[in-house]
């Protein structure tokens, strides 16, 4: 019987795989040694990590 960490490997080849057919923006996956999988997808791109102006680096909008 396979592993815990095959089986999510072979999960998220799958989930990869049909997320490019189906034109998805982005797909983040992480197994982590028990084999359990956290998945981060969207048909988005996700908004910027902060609002800081380059100039100043004060937040802004």
């Amino acid at each position: 019987m396979p592993s815990p960490q095959t089986i999510a490997k072979q999960t998220v080849a799958a989930l990869i795989r049909e997320a490019r057919q189906a034109g998805w923006v982005r797909a983040k996956f992480e197994i982590r040694p028990d084999g359990s999988v956290t998945v981060d997808a969207g048909m988005t791109e996700t908004e910027g990590g902060d609002d800081f102006l380059e100039d100043d680096l004060r937040m802004g909008k």
